[in-house]
């Protein structure tokens, strides 16, 4: 709470936080609007006959899809579409040595980013397009009801995406954790609804409004607890040689290095989302409506053993993946040794790099158990027969609790440098003055 108080009291956050919920309300929005040349009550059939797989759409677009509106693919499309360029990276060594190059490689890395999700909407589009087919409005054109739909959705995923790139640059947070976030809270006040509606059922009035609010304060626990151990972190306290001339001393002050438990923050599980579904949307687009067990058989993601095989095996890949991305050893092994320090305890060169590597080895798989065990709990037991939509719940809390995290350590990270900013600002004004008298 005092980084939120802080962060209303400085302008510059202020307006970033101002933005960040114009946009998101903005997105809000546009899931009302439908899309022209189609029977909205027939596309909304059609979707909803997705099964599992359209609610994760329905996430994605922030309930954009059941609503069927021109925002109903979301942000798949932009998901889909950074995850291909991540592999690529990764496989490609044109594309990794870009990526090693800084800012000037990210910025082409980036653009290529958007190309890529740009194609991915014109493809996605249109096959939504051709899965929707029966709802076009039979007095006009079929191919120009169906050019008109699928342009009208792929541009909604495009916006989509754009709003997520502001989001990144001018907003307070991950343009994609912030969204994602918005899907999984418009959820919320439906489920308390059900369980007080069940409830009321079996228990009457008194037991349902008990057991919603033993629900409400069970999960609003949880999500803190997770907040706290996503913010959980081990700090390596890197010591610099000093050089005294004279008398002042010279060199690098000490530093802090944070390594967090969830490193990653929640992109492997968003990544693992989009991977072991995507199959899954694709034959839902092509098959609407169908009836075919194999159809099922990949749309019904709760009921496949198989999706959460998938889902552990994908999301430690890309734990590892991503972990390493933002912390390798051996190159901050090699910047400590370049500059003169070392860990207390531990000799400088291979032995801080074996150190380094060993610790945020052990952290790389603390941060995967501890993901896979929430987003695989609820995919197991939606296995037994009788419990139906809870498939998602662990992935749901996960994206909760590490949005909110985000959130809070980058307005943490604002304030501090505001305040280091008015600190030095305050001592030059100071200095000035001693200098004119």
């Amino acid at each position: 709470m005092d980084n939120i108080t802080g962060a209303l009291k400085i302008k510059e956050l202020k307006k970033k936080l101002l933005l960040s919920l114009l946009v998101i309300s903005c997105i809000c929005l546009a899931t009302l609007i439908p899309v022209p040349a189609v029977s909205n009550a027939k596309l909304i059939e059609i979707v909803r006959s997705w099964g599992d797989t359209g609610i994760l759409l329905n996430v994605t677009s922030v309930g954009g899809l059941f609503n069927g509106s021109v925002v109903m693919l979301g942000l798949y499309p932009f998901l889909a579409a950074s995850m291909l360029m991540q592999i690529l990276t990764l496989t490609i060594p044109k594309l990794r040595n870009l990526a090693q190059k800084g800012e000037e490689g990210t910025k082409v890395i980036s653009k290529y980013t958007r190309i890529a999700t740009i194609a991915m909407c014109v493809i996605m589009g249109a096959l939504t397009a051709y899965g929707i087919r029966d709802a076009f409005i039979t007095t006009i054109n079929f191919w120009l009801a169906a050019v008109i739909a699928g342009l009208v959705i792929s541009a909604g995923a495009a916006a989509f995406a754009y709003a997520c790139e502001i989001l990144n640059t001018k907003g307070t947070g991950n343009g994609i954790s912030l969204i994602l976030f918005a899907g999984c809270a418009r959820y919320v006040p439906g489920v308390f609804l059900k369980l007080f509606d069940k409830s009321a059922g079996q228990f009457g009035l008194a037991g349902a409004i008990i057991f919603t609010i033993l629900g409400v304060i069970l999960s609003v626990a949880l999500i803190i607890a997770m907040v706290f151990i996503t913010l959980g972190e081990r700090k390596i306290k890197i010591l610099f040689r000093k050089i005294t001339s004279g008398m002042k001393q010279f060199g690098v002050p000490n530093q802090v290095i944070p390594v967090h438990i969830t490193q990653a923050g929640i992109m492997p599980v968003v990544y693992t989302m989009t991977f072991i579904t995507f199959p899954a949307v694709i034959v839902a687009m092509l098959n609407p409506m169908s009836d075919s067990a194999t159809v099922h058989w990949f749309i019904d993601v709760s009921r496949n053993l198989t999706y959460c095989f998938c889902f552990i095996i994908f999301t430690v890949f890309f734990v590892y993946i991503f972990s390493i991305m933002q912390f390798n050893p051996a190159d901050v092994a090699n910047e400590i040794r370049n500059y003169g320090g070392y860990i207390p305890g531990v000799k400088a060169g291979k032995l801080t790099t074996e150190y380094l590597f060993k610790l945020y080895t052990n952290m790389i798989i603390l941060g995967a158990v501890y993901l896979t065990l929430i987003c695989c709990v609820p995919m197991a037991l939606s296995l037994i027969p009788g419990i139906q939509k809870i498939w998602f719940a662990g992935i749901s809390l996960i994206i909760l609790a590490g949005s909110i995290s985000e959130v809070l350590t980058i307005m943490a990270n604002d304030v501090k440098t505001h305040e280091e900013n008015e600190k030095q600002r305050n001592k030059r004004i100071k200095s000035a003055g001693r200098n004119f008298r």
